[in-house]
Order: structure tokens, then C-alpha cells, then sequence
């Protein structure tokens, strides 16, 4: 999926304009017989705004001058308040027309393959395909509010042939995978990148953890490929493919998996590691380590309060009922700041009793809540429960 605006050149931005004066006064450029409208199906980059793919519509007729790619799900980074809207859930996406030439020389730069499928239309359902494009390219036109699950880069492309082609498009489902959720449907895609993957096992809620159906799996570009070929339009005399011809562009290797040590598991290994010795030190001593406590409960109701305000005051559908919270407790974020305070010693001692307990409980049940953790959240439960233990242990000597 492609989150970033491309480069437009001037030659196409020119040809664009035209487009769009000529659409407002109803003469909009008519193609010729010799037009082709096509899929380009871009292979997943190395990059996280990169690591799903992205899809793009081609527009290629030699005899008009015209060589264009409409993308969506592309937005500008300089519109008002970027980084709040960003946050919300309100930031405004929008298709962008690039010429060929620079789509192509973008992606043989990155190293990504593309490939192309070209569509099986007639010359009246490939004018009908370009003037909506250019009509929604238009400035007044092509904002909107984007939805990484449901209206991507890839789910609007499916859309707008679906609403022009007037119920003639019709999708053939068989053969595809109907068990795996939207959360599995990316595990595809991040396995070779575990920080990615841990980092969306933290922030996707409830709402990721429902099985995808092969429409929605259409979210994904290289699956909204298969819907297309799988397809047939409807003609007068019956029916016919929705794709013609397919022809790889580009072709390079996919990312590889990263060998480096400093993994998730890896990471939360140590912190483990870290805790125990703490603790086994602390038991020896006698003592009690308030500043590891602090900052150990500090990050984890940092985080539990991050996942509930994205769950209760944005509008991304994704990280709503978030259940990461039952262990990153929100509430540890003052309880790391009170555990400084004397007068607190029963409060907390009663606190960390009730956490200590919750969280041994937590350890087997996560396995069956609808919603799974990653796997390295086992690590840091456990160390929340040795922290819980050991600073109820020590305050409960001290009431």
C-alpha cells in the first residue's frame, strides 16, 4: 500500500489539467480503439508503508499521448494539523495521477516487482473507467477519508470497477482461503519483520480478529490480483474474463527475514532475565528497588493508556477493544508514581496484591481470549507478576 505522493511530472500534470477542463465542459479526451486499462500489482518493499504492497490503475493510450497511473491511498504531508488528524483518524487520503515512466522508475528504484494485469473491456467501459478517474482526481474531488482494512489503496480500486461497470463485474471466490482472520492475513506479510509484527500485535484490537472473507481479503493487493483474475464480466452473448493478459514489469526477489539478535522475543528475554536477578537480589538484601518498579510500571500503563485513548477517542476501526490493556494496565501509570510515597505503603501493598493475582491469572487465559497477544507478551506478564509479588512481599512487611 502506498502511503507516500508521488513525484508528478510536469508533462503529466499538464495532460491532467487538460483532463479536467475538458471533463467540466462534459467533452471529456475520448480514447481511442487501441486503449488498454489495467491492474499494476506492486510486490511488497522492505519498508513499513512498503511491506503490504500497493495497486494502481493504468491508462495507456499511444495514440492520445496518455500513459497515466491513478493511485490511491496516498496523502499530502503538508495539509493542516498532519500529525493530529494522523493520530485520529481523520486524516484526509486521496488519489494521485502519476505518469508511467516515473511509477515504473519509483519501483525499479525500490527494487519491488510490478506486475500487470490488463482488463478485458470494451472501448465504452474503458471511457466510462477514465472519466470517473479523472473526475475524481480533480481537486474537489479526491480527498478522502481512508480506512486501512476497507477503502485502501486497493479496496477502492475494486470499487470503482464494481460502480461503473453497473453490476457486469462479477467475482469467482472459490478456491480461496476463508479461515484466517485480518490479523493472520498481515502475519503474511510481517513474519520476516518482527518489530513490524510486534508492533501491530500491540496496537490492532478486537475488531482485526474477525475471519476475513475473500471480499475483505481484497484489502491486500496481491489478493485483490487473484479476485481479478479469478473474475468474469458479462457480456450479450454470456461472459468473458476479466483479465486478458497478464505481463510481469518488473521482477525482483521479496525481503528477506531479518537475521539480526535484537528481536521482540529476544528483547523480552533479557528484560525477564533482568527482573528475576533483580528480584532474587532484592530477597537476599531485603530491599526493595522503587526507581526499576517506577520505571517498569511507568512504560506499561504508558502503553495501556496509549491503546485506551486509541481505542476511545479516534476514529481508527483497528485499534478499538484493544485487550492489550489487560496487561499494560492503565492504571500502573499512577501506581508507579505513588509507590515514592510512605503514606500510600497500604494502598500499594493492597494494589500490587490484586495486580499480582490478576496477572498470574492472565498468564493461561490470554491463550483463550479472542483476541491473541504476541508471542513475546508471555515475557513481559511474568515479569509484571514477579514485579507485582516482590513489591507486595516487601510493603506488605512494612504496614
Amino acid at each position: 500500500m502506498k502511503w507516500n505522493l508521488n513525484t508528478i511530472s510536469i508533462k503529466i500534470l499538464l495532460c491532467c489539467c487538460l483532463f479536467f477542463v475538458q471533463f467540466k465542459s462534459a467533452r471529456a479526451l475520448q480514447l481511442s480503439d487501441s486503449a488498454q486499462v489495467s491492474l499494476l500489482t506492486v510486490a511488497p518493499g522492505s519498508e513499513l508503508y512498503s511491506a503490504f504492497g500497493h495497486s494502481g490503475i493504468r491508462v495507456k493510450d499511444f495514440k492520445q499521448n496518455i500513459d497515466a497511473v491513478f493511485n490511491y491511498g496516498t496523502f499530502n504531508f503538508y495539509q493542516p494539523n498532519f500529525y493530529v488528524n494522523f493520530v485520529r483518524g481523520r486524516l484526509l487520503y486521496m488519489i494521485d495521477v502519476g505518469s508511467f515512466d516515473d511509477f515504473m522508475a519509483m519501483y525499479e528504484y525500490e527494487e519491488r516487482s510490478v506486475e500487470e494485469d490488463v482488463l478485458n473491456l470494451t472501448n465504452e467501459e474503458q471511457q466510462r473507467i477514465f472519466a470517473f478517474l479523472v473526475h475524481n482526481a480533480q481537486p474537489e474531488n479526491r480527498d478522502y477519508r481512508y480506512e486501512f482494512f476497507f477503502d485502501n489503496c486497493a479496496t477502492r480500486i475494486r470499487d470503482v470497477f464494481e460502480s461503473e461497470l453497473e453490476g457486469k463485474l462479477h467475482f469467482n471466490y472459490s478456491g480461496f482461503d476463508t479461515t484466517k482472520t485480518l490479523r493472520q492475513m498481515l502475519d503474511l506479510y510481517v513474519n520476516n519483520s518482527p518489530w513490524v509484527q510486534f508492533g501491530f500485535y500491540l496496537i490492532l484490537g478486537l475488531p482485526c480478529d474477525v475471519v476475513a472473507t475473500p471480499r475483505m481479503q481484497a484489502f491486500l493487493p496481491d489478493y485483490l490480483q487473484k479476485t481479478f483474475k479469478k473474475a468474469s464480466l458479462e457480456t450479450e452473448s454470456g461472459s468473458k474474463p476479466f483479465v486478458s493478459q497478464s505481463h510481469t514489469l518488473l521482477k525482483y526477489p521479496l525481503p528477506t527475514k531479518s537475521n539480526d539478535f535484537f528481536t521482540p522475543v529476544n528483547c523480552l528475554l533479557v528484560l525477564l532475565v533482568f527482573v528475576i536477578a533483580i528480584t532474587v537480589i532484592e530477597v537476599k538484601r531485603n530491599k526493595y528497588y522503587f526507581s526499576f518498579d517506577f520505571l517498569l510500571f511507568f512504560i506499561a500503563g504508558l502503553l495501556g493508556t496509549f491503546f485506551l485513548g486509541m481505542w476511545a477517542f479516534t476514529e481508527h476501526y483497528s485499534v478499538a477493544e484493544n485487550l492489550n490493556v489487560l496487561w499494560a494496565i492503565p492504571f500502573f501509570l499512577p501506581l508507579s508514581f505513588l509507590l515514592f510515597f510512605k503514606r500510600f505503603r497500604l494502598f500499594n501493598f493492597q494494589w500490587l496484591r490484586i495486580i499480582y493475582v490478576w496477572l498470574l491469572l492472565l498468564l493461561p487465559l490470554q491463550f483463550i481470549l479472542p483476541q491473541p497477544f504476541y508471542i513475546g507478551i508471555s515475557l513481559v506478564i511474568l515479569s509484571l507478576v514477579i514485579r507485582a509479588w516482590s513489591g507486595a512481599r516487601f510493603l506488605g512487611k512494612l504496614k
